[in-house]
């Protein structure tokens, strides 16, 4: 055993020694006690002179404790200190021995009480030489006042016809203090073994269930557990970060005041496997989200039920993800449709367009049948209108990529829009551009977006407003796919990004529109084809560009597209 002692060690052994010094305060002053009251009812005086010995005896303990309690926090080898005590209580019993009568004392059982502090505090090394020092100081204090050579203050020399007997006794009670020594050391030593391993295995578990925690906490699903009352127990990082309630918000509550329409594992019936469920979810903030849940019981180790595992997944990007696959299917349908049905009805209503013209200027109306046949004309048109909107749609016209500048072609829509009906409404316009980067793009159909766009936010102030234009260059690390008021993102490679936001003040969308509006023939107006805005959106696709779509009912709307550069 080496003198270094590892830090726990060193503070076990601290802890050991404040108990023997505690002990030995208990020890001594039960033994003045009792001392001073026997002495006190056999001759009523407390100070008796053949007890003055006795005093000075345990007031040396008590002062050697003091100091020792005093000076243990100082001392760096402890294990050297352990010694100092235990010759300490080794000489102390020698002592009381030798003034309560050597032979006839009957203190000689303290030195096995020396001897298991010895064991305890410094194992079989301290016991076994606790022990030794015992029989030897036992040994020369009953020879030397066998042999007369010393004589107890308050004894008397034992005849020589006691020898034998002496020497029986003086060796029961050295073969005492080794078989004393030998097995509490072995107890002290096996408890510190156990001690040790149980040490070890509290290590392995805090380090296990330390694992289990980082594990738990570092997935990206949710996962929070109930138990046998529905009532939630916890909340990883994951859950936290998905709902917006932290663990302190929702800890003791019941599932479905949280998670309304969660369907819980039932009692008795187990759920077929890979069962999921798709419930809404309103988070802390009011944002709406579709959730994916999966429930499975929590046993113990004995397969009772605690509870139960909830884990769920935030599926509202692959909702809007496969909202847009539906759109484009429906898109790619209308498309196919549309190529029939344009030659069938755009080549006959030539024809009758043609035709009322002629009639018209070849009849002489009355006021009534003109004002109805103007009626017809415009219809007409409206009706050619409409199917040439379907046909940019359905079939629009090949691309032409050339360089072009985004300032420039924004300047030209916006002069040919200011000298429209639209235009003319009293709406203010405001540009801000932050360079001016070429493009690779169809300028003809650019202007289509950006006329379209414009023709809208007219629409939307009637009384008219504030319309905002703004196009700057940025880095975009475009981990965004095409999103309509989405925040979810798909990565993409970084590149850099013209982006173009197009403002109004105007009525604004309904959050039930919103996600509706470049739809095929969705449009809020009687007069609308309801095609302007998924023309706008096939175009800018067709640009590998971007289009979301911001709005506020009553405040405006906000339309910002996002082109590579």
């Amino acid at each position: 055993m080496t003198d270094a002692l590892k830090p726990c060690h060193q503070e076990e052994l601290f802890n050991r020694l404040k108990w023997l010094m505690f002990f030995r305060v208990v020890v001594i002053t039960f033994l003045l006690s009792i001392t001073a009251v026997i002495e006190f009812r056999e001759i009523r005086v407390f100070f008796a002179v053949s007890l003055i010995s006795l005093y000075v005896l345990i007031g040396a303990t008590y002062l050697f404790t003091a100091l020792s309690a005093f000076l243990i926090r100082r001392f760096k080898d402890l294990r050297r200190f352990a010694y100092l005590q235990l010759l300490w209580d080794v000489l102390f019993t020698t002592g009381l021995i030798y003034f309560t009568g050597g032979i006839e004392s009957i203190f000689s059982f303290l030195y096995l009480i020396s001897i298991i502090a010895a064991s305890i505090i410094l194992y079989r090394r301290g016991a076994l030489l606790t022990a030794s020092l015992s029989s030897i100081w036992y040994g020369a204090l009953l020879d030397l006042q066998y042999y007369q050579i010393i004589s107890p203050p308050y004894g008397k020399f034992p005849p020589a016809s006691q020898g034998s007997g002496l020497l029986f006794t003086l060796v029961i009670d050295i073969t005492g203090f080794y078989l004393v020594a030998w097995l509490s050391s072995y107890l002290s030593e096996q408890l510190k073994q156990t001690g040790e391993e149980l040490r070890e295995r509290q290590i392995d578990l805090k380090e296990l269930e330390a694992l289990n925690k980082k594990i738990v906490e570092g997935i990206n699903s949710g996962l929070l557990t109930i138990d046998s009352g529905q009532r939630l127990t916890s909340f990883n990082r994951a859950a936290e970060e998905i709902t917006g309630y932290r663990l302190s918000e929702v800890y003791q509550k019941r599932i479905n005041s949280v998670f309304s329409g969660l369907e819980l594992y039932p009692e008795g019936k187990p759920l077929p496997p890979g069962a999921r469920q798709q419930i809404g979810f309103q988070r802390k903030d009011g944002k709406q989200l579709y959730l994916g849940c999966s429930v499975s019981p929590l046993r113990d180790e004995r397969g009772g039920k605690l509870g139960q595992i909830v884990i769920f997944q935030d599926l509202t990007g692959l909702k809007e993800m496969e909202e847009e696959v539906r759109r484009a299917e429906r898109l790619a349908t209308m498309g196919r449709l549309a190529a029939g049905m344009a030659h069938e009805i755009r080549n006959p209503l030539a024809s009758l367009s043609g035709s009322i013209q002629v009639l018209r200027e070849g009849l002489d109306l009355k006021d009534e049948d003109r004002h109805l046949m103007e009626i017809i004309t415009r219809e007409t048109n409206r009706l050619n209108s409409l199917i040439s909107d379907f046909l940019s749609f359905a079939r629009p016209s090949e691309k032409k990529e050339e360089k072009v500048r985004i300032q420039e072609i924004i300047e030209e829509t916006l002069k040919a829009f200011e000298q429209s009906p639209g235009g003319q409404r009293g709406i203010k316009i405001v540009k801000e551009f932050d360079g001016d980067p070429l493009l690779n793009a169809d300028s003809r159909q650019l202007r289509q977006v950006f006329w379209n766009l414009l023709l809208n936010a007219s629409q939307a102030m009637p009384e008219g407003g504030e319309l905002t234009i703004n196009a700057k260059c940025k880095m975009q690390n475009a981990n965004m796919k095409r999103k309509i008021g989405s925040e979810k993102d798909l990565p993409q490679p970084e590149k850099d990004f013209l982006e173009i936001t197009i403002s109004d003040t105007g009525v604004g969308i309904s959050e039930e529109d919103l996600p509706k509006i470049f739809d095929p023939f969705f449009t809020t107006r009687d007069s609308g084809s309801g095609l302007g805005l998924t023309i706008v959106y096939k175009i800018i696709e067709s640009h590998h560009g971007q289009i979301k779509v911001e709005s506020t009912k009553g405040k405006g709307t906000t339309f910002t597209i996002l082109l590579p550069v």
